[in-house]
């Protein structure tokens, strides 16, 4: 297949615009890390094992996630059960229904899960964040601790003040610093130590914080912590949210109605297209984003040409606003076309929702996820320039140009 050389230096063009950078990709139903990785990796698996020292970033998702070893960048982690026993030089992010952590962390921990042990021995170097429903934080951390759980329990140490909201908190460690506490129940074990003044609420009213207090640390009650106004309605924000995805889903699903009821015909043929020469629909594809914005940018140094330019620049602009349902749209064509279904028209709209949705996910993976989606609009833009015949119209006109 006969490939135009300006093809391939517009797609290396693109790639150009990305800093250079290596990754690694693992997968399966048992994934065991067991070599160093000298470079930032992505791991998705049912079991995944981490037993191997990792010099750049770590990204898991996985049933169950065990890092035993050390890893020198960031870590993002969501697992249903994760066990993070090594040493992480960065910050970690996580997100499953059972969490422990008994290794080190040298940066900050953001964390939200079911239930969440930070056991013993254990140091966060940084802040740590936690959403949960039952947190034990047995280890110490050098930062502040800012928690909303059902209920924490803390026998560890936090060197600059604990920020409380939830339903119980059982205290039976040591804090520096200054702290506000909202919660239904405050219990203070023998071996709490509050070295900052404290802010709190309890359902019960005032209470004695007594030898609890060290340093001329004070305790004060403030009733104004507990005001509607000041903690969210969470049911609200809840029902607030899946009222907006709703929306947006239902905005985007009329979108799709309107581009498959006014150029169907456009799409299937770009479908066809894609699916025949992929690589030449996105050289096409980026020649014509890179293009149409210096074709407007001169019009606009002409005075004669600033109207034509500001048109074309605001359907530039709205094509752009549209890639994702334009994209979604011949996609969906082409898994008709490849599949051989013959689906209704709520079918295909579902599909091409489905498609779109997967399309913005995808997008969320840093920078392969990008990838994968700027190649994917590039590859529906261009095929449909190429199934509409406007390049052979201009290449038509410009030999016709060159013959006279």
């Amino acid at each position: 297949m006969k490939k135009a050389p300006f093809l391939l230096a517009g797609l290396l063009a693109l790639f150009s615009v990305y800093p250079a950078f290596a990754l690694r990709f693992e997968r399966g139903e048992n994934v065991r890390i067991s070599q160093p990785v000298n470079e930032d990796i992505y791991v998705v698996g049912g079991t995944i094992n981490v037993e191997a020292p990792v010099y750049g970033d770590i990204w898991c998702a996985g049933g169950t996630v065990i890092i035993s070893d050390t890893v020198r960048g960031d870590i993002v982690v969501v697992g249903g059960t994760v066990n993070l026993r090594g040493y992480a030089a960065e910050s970690v992010r996580a997100a499953g229904g059972t969490l422990n952590l008994s290794g080190g962390i040298g940066g900050d921990l953001i964390i939200t899960g079911g239930t969440i042990t930070v056991e013993r021995g254990a140091l966060i170097g940084g802040e740590m964040a936690v959403a949960s429903g039952n947190v034990v934080l047995d280890g110490s951390v050098r930062g502040a601790v800012q928690a909303a759980s059902g209920k924490l329990s803390l026998s560890g140490s936090v060197e600059k003040g604990l920020e409380f909201n939830g339903e119980e908190l059982y205290l039976n460690g040591a804090v520096r610093g200054n702290s506000v506490l909202i919660a239904s129940k405050i219990t203070l074990g023998n071996a709490a130590a509050l070295s900052g003044n404290v802010r709190y609420w309890t359902l019960g009213g005032e209470m004695d914080f007594g030898p609890v207090l060290r340093e001329g640390a004070t305790a004060t009650f403030d009733p104004s912590l507990k005001r509607p106004s000041q903690r969210p309605n969470y049911w609200f924000l809840g029902f607030a949210s899946l009222a907006a995805v709703v929306w947006y889903l239902l905005a985007v699903l009329v979108l799709l109605w309107v581009g498959q009821r006014l150029f169907s015909g456009v799409f299937s043929r770009a479908a066809q297209q894609a699916q025949k020469e992929p690589v030449r629909s996105a050289g096409y594809g980026f020649l014509y984003f890179a293009v149409v914005p210096v074709v407007f940018v001169l019009l606009f140094i002409s005075l004669i040409g600033i109207p034509l330019g500001l048109v074309i620049m605001f359907l530039y602009l709205l094509l752009m606003a549209l890639a994702n349902v334009i994209t979604a749209l011949v996609a969906a064509h082409a898994l008709v076309q490849y599949k051989g279904y013959s689906w209704s028209s709520w079918q295909f709209l579902l599909a091409a929702l489905g498609l779109l949705v997967l399309l913005k996910i995808v997008g969320l993976i840093p920078i392969i996820g990008w990838i994968v989606s700027i190649l994917a609009v590039l590859v529906a833009f261009g095929a449909i320039l190429e199934s509409t015949g406007f390049l052979r119209a201009r290449s038509r006109s410009a030999g016709a140009s060159t013959e006279s």
